[in-house]
């Protein structure tokens, strides 16, 4: 990494400072980064009627995908830009039902990191700090 090449935490912190989703993903999930320090992000994310499922309730899927980006993102910022990665295992524990309209928090943190495998976790509340759910992720780290 060079001097100019920004790191993977003054990413996020830009973004939080601007409350940006920074990605085609975080655009389509509604998912704005808030906060970032080194291995934790905290990202705030509203379902609405895009992410119903067929009976009207959020999908689950919705909840994966923001616990997914926040534990990824809490690696991101522990690595330059030239490094890559990619979840390889995610494993969610849904605890209560999400709420179309609702604002809930996302906050990922790593937990461990070997030279090419990290652990993260990642958990969803809402301003109260109720727990809706909650994940472990795996990730595969590959740095240049």
């Amino acid at each position: 990494m060079t001097d100019s090449m920004p790191s993977g935490l003054q990413i996020m912190q830009g973004l939080a400072a601007k409350r940006a989703s920074g990605s085609p993903i975080g655009e389509t999930m509604g998912l704005v980064a808030t906060a970032a320090e080194h291995g934790r992000v905290e990202l705030q994310a509203t379902p609405d009627h895009r992410h119903l499922n067929p009976a009207g309730a959020v999908h689950g899927g919705f909840a994966a995908t923001c616990l997914d980006g926040a534990a990824a993102l809490a690696l991101f910022t522990t690595l330059p830009l030239d490094a890559s990665y990619s979840t390889v295992d995610l494993n969610v524990k849904y605890v209560r039902p999400l709420t179309a309209g609702q604002a809930y928090k996302s906050c990922g943190w790593l937990v461990e990191r070997t030279r090419s495998l990290a652990i993260c976790e990642a958990d969803i509340r809402d301003d109260a700090g109720k727990l809706y759910a909650k994940a472990s992720a795996t990730l595969m780290v590959k740095e240049r």
